[in-house]
């Protein structure tokens, strides 16, 4: 099944130190560890699934947009705050509260991971081992997306 991304403006902040910015989707639950074994030459590898190839193209069609003009240096703090649209078993409640802290898959570590990769494919930074302080949460909202902050630690 194939995302497409709800393109709205919304502000960027860029200072030079930092960048931030809330990308409004549906965001996918397919993530890192959406892999499978195949067989090349005599030789196995793990090979992407077909939900994980999609969701990285989501991805990154996605936060290409807010790519910066040159890639972070130094040591950085990523946040990533996923909100993922309320399911229809939801109570009223949950939902009247608009927010509410998801618990269920996908987990956290892997949903960044992928993101975290995207990011570095775009050149938002040089490579994800200058992530110093990673924060990670994941919602049910009624603003489902993804608010990504990359900032500079001193």
């Amino acid at each position: 099944m194939m995302q497409e991304a709800l393109i709205l403006e919304i502000p960027v902040k860029n200072s030079g130190d930092y960048l931030e910015f809330f990308a409004p989707c549906d965001p996918p639950t397919a993530n890192h560890q959406a892999k499978r074994i195949v067989r090349a030459g005599g030789f196995s590898k793990l090979a992407d699934k077909p939900e994980l190839r999609s969701a990285r193209e989501f991805w990154t069609g996605l936060l290409a947009q807010y790519r910066p003009a040159q890639p972070f240096d130094g040591p950085l703090s990523l946040t990533l705050s996923f909100s993922y649209p309320f399911t229809k078993s939801a109570t009223k409640k949950a939902v009247m509260a608009g927010s509410r802290w998801k618990v269920t898959r996908p987990d956290c570590s892997n949903a960044a991971k992928t993101v975290e990769d995207i990011l570095v494919s775009l050149r938002f930074m040089h490579d994800d081992n200058q992530v110093a302080r990673l924060i990670v949460e994941k919602r049910d909202s009624t603003q489902p997306g993804l608010f990504v902050r990359i900032e500079k630690l001193v």
